[in-house]
């Protein structure tokens, strides 16, 4: 039988059939006041996309510049191949990470951008060199490196973790130098495209390369060694800094792809530095101006924010004054996983939805409730637990009833737990009787087969 669970307790679909719902009888809502409610929906509605329309027109008679083009996906969202795309937190990772670099590339100017690669390993006993695969062990080495080098070194820089296919941990960094790296600089001379095997097609020319780079070089071909590192390559940013965020972007994906189960919980992305174009004073710290925590706007991200909005319209609508600042003190901390719940057992209005992709992204949503109704055993005439202008308070949070119910229940089960407490500890204290016969005993046998004089 299928069952609506939420904070407030659970109805079945059978029960939702066969009576009416205790919350819409309980606030006297009518057809024709929920007819009201959807009414307000589409004026809402109506009235913002007027209002876009507006600022639109404004700014075209005003003259001003078009706005820029929104952030597409990351190129790793969907895959050629057969492998299971990234999961939303990775997908966010790599896109703020081309952000931030982007950033890198503006702020300081492409001739100071750096792209690191460090690989870590020891020698063996016949002195052959031996990727390392402890990736508890590659943090601490380069947890060292970073606080002692890297960050008095360079200003600012960002770093990817990457599991090998051998299993050899790698580190990939960005970083922004103090000076020019790049100037006069002939990429194909000093870096030559690599066969299958991974060596140069040719042997490098370095003539090309300045001052300020060939120091670099000598820097880590000093250090590396110091804190346990094997290869390293230093070499300037070559196009742009979008370009080179989808490459250590794809790092990631790599690094999915190879993962360990020791792996689960690591941190892949980390940045470190002052990002700012100010001079850095003492103690402070400016993180990067591009984080993770943002959404896309895909249809069914745009989807989900339109339902939401429908139950914040209904709720206020019932004197709930919800606002983007007190909805989590008026529902709480989790309220979009209960508001995601919510919406497994509601049916949302999509009249007023001028977006087609939208439209059809809330109608599935529709079509999946009344499936799920009818397989519980639901009323066929109805095709839901609840229609949207039914939301109260109630379904979000936990109701006076409720709570006096869960309180009487805790009561209830006093006498039962201390009940079986009583019967734990008798049954220790018994415990205890035993085993302290048992030692008499065995001291009592062992006199006996000593034969004491004066014993019977």
């Amino acid at each position: 039988m299928g069952q609506a669970t939420f904070a407030g307790g659970a109805v079945t679909a059978r029960e939702a059939g066969q009576r009416p719902l205790p919350l819409a009888d309980e606030d006297g809502f009518s057809r024709a006041e929920s007819e009201s409610l959807v009414a307000a929906i589409t004026a809402l509605a109506t009235r913002r996309r007027k209002r876009r329309q507006g600022k639109g027109a404004g700014a075209e008679r005003g003259g001003a510049a078009p706005a820029p083009p929104l952030p597409c996906l990351f190129e790793t969202t969907a895959s050629d191949d057969d492998r299971p795309p990234l999961p939303g937190p990775r997908k966010k990772q790599a896109q703020a990470l081309t952000e931030n670099i982007k950033w890198m590339a503006e702020a300081f100017g492409r001739e100071c951008i750096g792209f690191l690669t460090l690989t870590l390993g020891d020698l063996d006993a016949g002195g052959r060199f031996r990727n390392l695969r402890d990736r508890k062990e590659a943090q601490r080495r380069f947890h060292s490196l970073l606080t002692n080098e890297i960050s008095r070194r360079y200003l600012c820089g960002v770093t990817v973790t990457e599991r090998h296919a051998n299993g050899g941990i790698h580190f990939h960094l960005v970083v922004a130098c103090r000076k020019d790296i790049r100037g006069g600089l002939d990429f194909a001379a000093c870096f030559p495209p690599k066969d299958a095997k991974g060596k140069p097609q040719y042997r490098p020319d370095y003539s090309s390369a300045s001052d300020a780079l060939r120091r670099e070089w000598a820097y880590w071909r000093r250090v590396a060694k110091l804190y346990g590192f094997g290869r390293h390559q230093l070499q300037p940013m070559r196009e742009n800094g979008e370009a080179l965020g989808r490459y250590l972007g794809a790092y990631l994906r790599k690094d999915w792809d190879h993962r360990l189960p020791e792996d689960k919980g690591a941190r892949c992305v980390r940045y470190f530095g002052h990002w700012s174009k100010r001079v850095r004073r003492k103690g402070e710290r400016e993180g990067p101006p591009h984080c993770a925590r943002f959404g896309w706007l895909t249809p069914r991200a745009r989807a989900w924010r339109e339902m939401v909005s429908q139950v914040v319209i209904v709720l206020n609508w019932k004197g709930a004054r919800i606002s983007e600042r007190n909805i989590k003190d008026i529902v709480g901390a989790r309220w979009a996983w209960k508001v995601g719940r919510l919406f497994e057992s509601v049916r949302f209005e999509t009249a007023h939805v001028k977006d087609e992709a939208v439209r059809r992204v809330i109608e599935e949503a529709n079509f999946k409730v009344q499936v799920r109704w009818l397989s519980g055993g639901g009323d066929p005439a109805r095709n839901c637990w609840w229609h949207i202008t039914e939301i109260t308070l109630d379904h979000l949070r936990a109701s006076p009833e409720w709570k006096r119910e869960m309180e009487e229940l805790e009561r209830a089960k006093e006498p039962e737990a201390a009940e079986r407490k009583g019967l734990k500890v008798l049954a220790e204290r018994r415990a205890q009787e035993e085993e302290k016969y048992r030692l008499l005993r065995e001291v009592a046998a062992e006199f006996d087969g000593l034969g004491v004089p004066g014993q019977p």
